[in-house]
């Protein structure tokens, strides 16, 4: 009997864990606003996964990583481009995915909206968007190189 009432515990513990999962409305690297399509729903939560700490060029990087879910690359740039006003919007395409970067002015901070592979200018379903801080900010060159799927240092 004891086994179970433990079990039966143990099952209950697991839904109302699963049930609390958190959903972010901003990032908490950046502290920038977080797009709805990061939410899967279902109560499974959108917390980030971080990316590792590595080396850009001359700058160091911090970044978090969330999958996009049920969304148009088309209507998750148009989101960010609505919420993250002041940044400067680059579009490019490599390795078969289309690369929206929006940095801000000092490009210390950029996020990067990637779709799933398609043929250039076709509007994909949107496959994730990474949060990234940049220390020091990073050249103009280098942003666009990494729309496109190159590695531009100066």
């Amino acid at each position: 009997m004891k086994v179970i009432l433990c079990a039966v515990v143990f099952a209950l513990s697991l839904v109302n864990a699963v049930g609390q999962a958190k959903v972010l409305t901003n990032d908490p690297l950046t502290g920038l606003p977080l797009t709805p399509a990061s939410n899967p729903g279902r109560n499974l939560g959108n917390e980030p996964n971080s990316l590792p700490d590595s080396q850009v060029c001359k700058s160091k990087m911090k970044g978090n990583f969330y999958m996009l879910y049920d969304v148009k690359v088309d209507a998750v740039v148009a989101w960010y481009a609505s919420h993250l006003s002041a940044f400067k919007k680059t579009q490019g395409f490599g390795s078969g995915r289309s690369q929206t970067a929006f940095s801000n002015s000092d490009r210390t901070i950029l996020v990067i909206v990637t779709g799933d592979p398609g043929a250039k200018g076709e509007n994909t379903n949107a496959y994730s968007v990474a949060y990234e801080r940049y220390d020091p900010g990073l050249p103009e060159q280098t942003i666009t190189g990494l729309a496109q799927g190159k590695m531009v240092c100066q």
